[in-house]
């Protein structure tokens, strides 16, 4: 039989495919394949089939084994990859396999996990839940919402507990519940179906022009302050969508802790309709199912973060980026993609809408859909739809008061105006939340004699005092020491914990309010699965009085009795050397102040600070993003910064910091060589110059134009792949980078 030249990508870090040889006439486009390369067997996805190689047909290796009971990668996802690898500046066989779950890059075959749905028996519907003990308060629920639901999927179950899968097991063996193995589960109701919100005019207008175009591609970037109800504009749209046969919607969140709250209401709106999530906090054989029933359109609604943009959907019809400005949708290693540019790409292949909501719009988004600011070079390639009222009548936007913290005396960090706030809250049965962007107890551990601090041996960084563990951790390369008796460079034994992080105002709370009932969610204490799930719980279930937490609760977050927002240490982020640093830090406080008063009662935001008349807080007061957003665009421009230019960062690390200047020095000659076009920087030393041991430095690139920069990089790529020192340094690419 005659055999075929296919090529194959491969998890390989060079830009090519591999020739490899087959005879099965069944082997298609996108199909895994399982190739000899090297001494080892390799998972490889076929890109194409060839009449002629470069190598001589008598040395090609043939396929060893095709999956042909797997459905291929369609011809849509292979080229979105494709065009991400190309723009992003990455080898094409690397792209393909990162975009696949961790199972299907393995050796053996894929087979998900066995997924089973539970429902009562006709012994266990005659039962009560007062026959269970009160301990087993899990067991109860479960039993509960059986009572309710009639069937409960696996994943539906981990909605009530971390724990109900074994009290559903339980119930199983005490012959109250038979479990039957299914394909896909169906809808949990962790949130009864509510009463359907009416929609108030804005939301109206938003929801018809969207359907309007609904068979077209268009960008639509919906700008709504904090409690407009974004969230409900999705849901109109995608019940629009969905009744079409066979549609599917793809739900692009930031990051996993909104996934949990998102999954509860679509399902509680979205009754029957087959939904799946895509995150990291997925085991291998959960993410494999979902990612299966996504390929198969059999799963019509997706809930994913960034690398759910790579997920194939056959009758995919509208894609939505909630919150859109949130920096976790650009990868940070391996593909540096930035999610919602490659949504925007793939949504106009498809030739669908994609809606981009946010508060405070990424000043990149707000550039392309407005020409508010008279005088600002726009480009008006998105449409802009306003919710510029609460969703929610009687919700008033949160009143914001900046406290000046060189007036006033602090009690343990913490304002006289913020404690009485606090014990205000209490007193009326309302909740709070403490929003400081710093884990840990105290980010210095100093020395009152000479002044050290604990230093990271890893990282130009400090070690971040925890406590409770009695440890110091670098919390960037994860070094962690005990806390040292005395100091290692005068001997002292007078070491204090200077600064305020998460577990230092828990602490503090506990010892000034000594009758609220706190809860500290961060990296630290949500590190157990569903850990976030069960504290929202109760925080819904008005079982906590104060939550302290990082910008993981800064967004998304509905909590109808929280009244109180406080705001600890934010000027750190006025004096940083990027650029961007003002844009994030407005984005968050406006994010976490929408925490405020979302329903019927009146909302507060105290922010402590030593500047409070800066302009940002000055904006912040009016809650005037518009404006902000105008100016920081009048800077962007005078300045020549993004969104006016493109920018593109070699960054380059090794142990050795004069092999990384070597590497730099001879990518910046050439550089400079290739495009006079183009802007190259001398080489330079970020602001963290070791990170993990490693030495760290970057040249950075700027153009005018995306092709001029593109053109630049294709061409030093060639040159820098090719120059023996390459091979001693870890390199990179990071094409419209974030983050300097």
């Amino acid at each position: 039989m005659q055999k075929s030249i296919v090529k194959v990508a491969l998890d390989v870090p060079l830009n090519c495919l591999f020739d490899y040889l087959s005879d099965d006439s069944a082997l298609a486009v996108g199909q895994r394949v399982l190739v000899p390369f090297g001494r080892r067997n390799q998972i490889g996805i076929v890109m194409g089939f060839s009449q002629s190689s470069d190598i001589s047909v008598e040395k090609l290796k043939s396929v060893k084994q095709a999956f042909l009971n797997e459905t291929p990668l369609d011809a849509e996802i292979l080229k979105l990859i494709q065009f991400s690898a190309e723009y992003y500046q990455y080898p094409l066989g690397q792209a393909v396999m990162s975009a696949l779950p961790a199972r299907l890059r393995q050796v053996t075959p894929a087979v998900a996990r066995k997924q089973f749905a539970y429902r009562l028996t006709d012994f266990g519907r005659s039962q009560t839940a007062a026959q269970i003990p009160k301990r087993r308060l899990v067991t109860q629920r479960v039993f509960l919402a059986l009572l309710a639901n009639h069937t409960l999927s696996e994943a539906e179950l981990d909605l009530i507990s971390s724990s109900a899968r074994k009290a559903a097991k339980q119930l199983e063996a005490d012959g109250w519940v038979c479990a039957k193995q299914v394909h896909f589960a169906q809808r949990v109701a962790e949130i009864p179906a509510t009463t359907v919100p009416e929609l108030n005019d804005e939301q109206q207008l938003a929801v018809a022009q969207v359907v309007k175009d609904l068979h077209h591609f268009k960008a639509w970037l919906l700008h709504g302050i904090t409690g407009s109800g974004k969230t409900e504009v999705y849901i109109r749209l995608m019940q629009h969508v969905l009744k079409q046969a066979a549609a599917q919607v793809l739900v692009l969140v930031p990051e996993i802790n909104l996934t949990p709250q998102l999954q509860a209401r679509f399902r509680s709106r979205f009754s029957g309709i087959p939904l799946v999530s895509l995150h990291s906090h997925l085991s291998e054989s959960e993410r494999l199912h979902h990612w299966q029933l996504a390929q198969s359109g059999e799963a019509k609604i997706i809930i994913g973060t960034r690398l759910s943009i790579f997920t194939p959907l056959p009758h995919l019809k509208l894609i939505i980026i909630d919150e859109e400005h949130d920096g976790s949708y650009k990868q940070q290693d391996s593909m540096r993609y930035h999610a919602r540019d490659v949504a925007l790409v793939r949504a106009k292949w498809l030739n669908i809408p994609v809606v981009l909501g946010s508060a405070t719009p990424s000043l990149e988004s707000w550039h392309n859909a407005t020409t508010l600011a008279t005088g600002l070079k726009t480009t008006n390639k998105y449409h802009l739809l306003s919710l510029n009222q609460r969703a929610v009548s009687a919700a008033q936007l949160p009143i914001i008061d900046c406290i000046d913290t060189t007036k006033v005396n602090l009690q343990q960090g913490f304002t006289p105006q913020l404690i009485e706030a606090l014990k205000l809250r209490i007193s009326r049965g309302e909740q709070s939340l403490l929003f400081i962007n710093r884990r840990g107890f105290s980010p210095v551990l100093l020395c009152s004699a000479c002044h050290w601090i604990a230093p990271c041996t890893r990282c130009s960084s400090r070690l971040v005092v925890h406590l409770g563990q009695r440890k110091l951790r670098c919390h960037h390369c994860g070094y962690e020491q005990k806390i040292p008796n005395q100091c290692p460079s005068c001997g002292n034994a007078d070491l204090h914990p200077t600064g305020h992080g998460t577990q230092r105002l828990e602490q503090t709370l506990a010892q000034l309010l000594p009758a609220a009932r706190i809860a500290r969610v961060d990296r630290d204490s949500i590190s157990k699965k569903n850990a976030l799930v069960e504290i929202l719980d109760k925080v819904h279930r008005q079982e906590i009085d104060i939550l302290v937490g990082t910008q993981m609760l800064a967004k998304g977050h509905d909590f109808p009795n929280l009244t109180l927002v406080g705001v600890i240490d934010a000027d750190s982020a006025l004096h940083s050397p990027d650029f961007r640093a003002s844009e994030r830090l407005f984005a968050q406080l406006m994010q976490v102040a929408g925490r405020a008063g979302r329903a019927d009662k009146p909302g507060q935001v105290i922010i402590q600070t030593q500047f409070p008349e800066h302009v940002l807080f000055n904006a912040l007061r009016r809650q005037d993003y518009s404006s902000y957003a105008n100016a920081m665009l009048r800077e962007r421009q005078q300045m020549q910064f993004p969104p006016y230019v493109f920018l593109a960062l070699l960054r380059a690390e090794a142990s050795d910091f004069n092999l990384v200047h070597k590497f730099l020095s001879y990518a910046f000659r050439v550089a400079r060589e290739l495009n006079t076009k183009a802007v190259v920087y001398d080489p330079i030393r970020p602001q963290m110059e070791r990170l993990k041991g490693m030495e760290r430095g970057y040249v950075l690139m700027q153009a005018g134009n995306r092709g001029v920069l593109q053109a630049l990089l294709c061409k030093l790529m060639t040159q820098l792949r090719g120059h023996s020192i390459s091979v001693k340094v870890r390199w990179a690419i990071d094409v419209d980078p974030l983050e300097f």
